[in-house]
Parts: structure tokens; sequence; C-alpha cells
């Protein structure tokens, strides 16, 4: 009778391999809504005076508004404060023009599907009036508006605006603008107007 010897048994365990379960916190965002603070600026300073320094101040807060407005609409309301997405329509460091922001983003979020339609801006009788807007704030912002003035100049060398200009321009001519600028967003993307949307 054959006998087969065995052998002690042996186990094999392998080492322990040390293991942590990392659990990163929430990420904590800040914003802030700049527009209505600059579109009440210009909302007292239409309201406030009829001098060249009320115009002055009105058309530049108007048109900070106005330029505010289109990110935060777009951060708060269109993306519903999704931040992360916002680099998709705002990339940090590119320079747009504010006429640009205002033609071309609402043609991304529509072409993204976020608005059913595009605002009717460049419309006749209200995009001229947008873009002088636009020409007189950078008129005062770069200094053009400071050139000296002659009835032999050119029109590329004449201050825009003109102090003359200023001293003509209706209370509340520029709030106005943007004003209708921000109802024509709201129509195309049927949602209601802020009720901080004053007419001046």
């Amino acid at each position: 009778m054959d006998q087969t010897e065995k052998g002690p048994t042996q186990i094999i365990a392998p080492t322990g391999i040390a293991s942590a379960e990392i659990l990163s916190g929430p990420t904590v965002w800040l914003s802030y809504r700049f527009a209505p603070e600059w579109f009440n600026d210009a909302l007292q300073e239409a309201r406030s005076g009829a001098d060249h320094h009320s115009r002055r101040r009105e058309i530049i807060f108007a048109v900070c508004a106005a330029e505010s407005y289109i990110l935060e609409w777009v951060r708060d309301e269109v993306l519903n404060r999704n931040f992360q997405k916002l680099n998709n329509y705002f990339p940090p460091g590119r320079w747009m023009t504010v006429t640009d922001k205002w033609k071309e983003i609402p043609k991304q979020l529509f072409a993204d599907r976020l608005i059913p339609g595009l605002p009717v801006l460049e419309s006749p009788g209200y995009w001229g009036e947008w873009l002088k807007l636009i020409e007189f704030r950078n008129g005062l912002i770069h200094a053009r508006a400071s050139r000296p003035e002659t009835a032999a100049l050119n029109e590329n060398e004449k201050p825009k605006p003109s102090k003359t200009a200023l001293d003509n321009m209706a209370p509340g001519w520029a709030t106005g603008v943007v004003v209708e600028l921000i109802r024509r967003l709201h129509a195309a993307a049927g949602s209601p107007v802020p009720e901080w949307i004053n007419e001046p």
C-alpha cells in the first residue's frame, strides 16, 4: 500500500495596503450683482440734473450697467448659477466690446438651446441709438471728448461727445437706451424684466 506523504500546508496572504477615502468639501463661490447698482447710479443722474456733469455720468453708468447685466444674466438666470460653465461664454483673457457681447453671447446661447430666440437689436430706430451711446461712452473714457473743436475740423477730429452735445442731451436718454436693450433681451428669452429696471 502506497502512502503519499503530504507536507505542511502553506498559506500566502498579501500584505495590507494602506488606503484612505478622501472626501472634498463643497466649492464655495462668491458672486455679486453690480448691474442693479450701476443702473441705479445712471437713474439718479438721469433724474438729478440737466447739466453736462449729470449727462456724462449717466452715459458711463448706463453702459456699465449694460455690460455687467449681460454677464450676470447669463451667470444667474440662463446658466442657473452653474459658474463652471460661465467660461464657455465669457472666456477669461478674451476681450470683447460691450456691443459684441450683446450681439454674440445671445447667439451662442441660442445655438446651445439655452434661450428660445434672439433679441432684435439691430432694428432701425434703435441700434443707432445704442451705437451712439457706446461712441459717447468711449469718447468720455478714452478722452476723445477732450479734443479741441473748431468749425473747420473733419468729423474724425471732432470731440465725441462735445460739451455742446452733452449740454443739449435730454436727461434719461442713456438710461432709456439700456432699458430698451434689456427689454429686448428678455422678450427673446421669454423671461420677465427685473423689477429694478425703471424708466428714467
